[in-house]
């Protein structure tokens, strides 16, 4: 019966590498998952639903006072870029801070055509 002892000890110790190699594997594949989501930009509302949310919360009109917002901490959420012009923009959606804050549009790319936020 030692050989059957120690057959069972050697299964045992074979089990236990292999769980330690799989919770190793794991905690690595965690480690990385986590890095990669906190190096992620965060996301931020669409062009279209930040317009929305901007007029609709606040009666702002220009860009000094969309800046002043910021600037003061009253632009709270994280779902609104503090620099919409810069973020969007990069996305290839930025219109211009007009209609941006009022929905109006009055540069030449959007002259004619009206926000379907008014």
């Amino acid at each position: 019966d030692a050989d059957s002892e120690s057959s069972d000890t050697n299964k045992e110790n074979v089990v236990i590498e292999d769980l330690s190699w799989r919770v190793a594997k794991a905690r690595l594949e965690e480690e990385a998952s986590k890095r990669s989501f906190l190096k992620r930009k965060p996301l931020k509302l669409s062009y279209e639903q930040s317009q929305k949310w901007i007029q609709r919360n606040w009666a702002i009109k220009t860009e000094e006072e969309f800046n002043d917002l910021v600037a003061n901490g009253n632009l709270r959420t994280p779902y609104i870029s503090k620099r919409p012009e810069e973020y969007y923009g990069e996305r290839g959606e930025w219109i211009s801070w007009d209609h941006y804050l009022t929905g109006n549009c009055t540069d030449s790319f959007t002259e004619g055509r009206q926000s379907k936020w008014q």
